[in-house]
This record gives structure tokens, sequence and C-alpha cells, in this order.
């Protein structure tokens, strides 16, 4: 979901005036697949965030849990969570496609938000037991 933001004064945005009391909503899909800023957005690439030594480099344009004073609360707790979760899954399973289908496609026209939301394409995978 986007970042709301109250304007406390009129805003000229290129030949768009923006009210004052208007609230303003970036898109965080939009900043995180710019393709001024990502070459290739569209495909899935995690090495462009590790440095040279294969570690984590932080980007400004990454921001899934919103930025400013709006930040999720929960960021800290909903990382390790999630980091627990998978690395658990990763050690007790296999992911593999089911066989006779295929992984959905990743790109900007099959993952582009028609709203504010975005969710995940329904697929199939399975798991193995290591």
């Amino acid at each position: 979901m986007g970042v709301p933001h109250r304007s406390t004064e009129e805003i000229k945005v290129g030949e768009y005036t923006i009210p004052k009391d208007t609230t303003i909503f970036g898109s965080l899909y939009h900043i995180m697949h710019d393709p001024e800023h990502f070459e290739k957005p569209e495909q899935f690439k995690p090495e462009r965030f590790l440095n040279s030594q294969g570690e984590f480099k932080a980007d400004e344009r990454v921001i899934p849990f919103g930025t400013g004073k709006r930040v999720c609360l929960g960021q800290t707790l909903a990382e390790k969570e999630f980091f627990i979760f998978f690395t658990g899954l990763m050690q007790k399973f296999v992911l593999k496609h089911a066989p006779g289908t295929a992984l959905p496609a990743y790109g900007i026209d099959s993952t582009n938000p028609k709203d504010i939301l975005r969710s995940a394409p329904n697929y199939q995978v399975n798991l193995i037991h290591r």
C-alpha cells in the first residue's frame, strides 16, 4: 500500500495542482519498479542488492514497509518472523514446481497492480522433504 501524506499547502506537481488538505498515496510498487533506478525491474535479480563481498546493500527505493512517519510499526517483527519461517522451510524442504504446471510470469505486465493493493498469482509447487 502507498504511503499517505496530507498536503498542508497547495502543491504544484508538473501541470497538476494538489489542493491543501489532500491525502496523497505514493505507489510503493512503482517506486520499487522504477526502470530509471532499477535496470530491468521486471526481472527477479536479488544480486542487485549485494555488494562485491556478497553482503546486503541497502537501497532507498526498496520500501515494502513504507517510509516516513507512517512506516509500518511491525516491520522488525515481520522481518524476523519471515526469516525464521523461511529458513525453517528451506532447511526441511526442496520446492519444485508441480509437474505439468509452469511458474507464473514475473514481470511488469503480469504483476502490475490495478489499484493500491497487489497480490501474488496462483501457482502450484511441491514440497519435497529433504
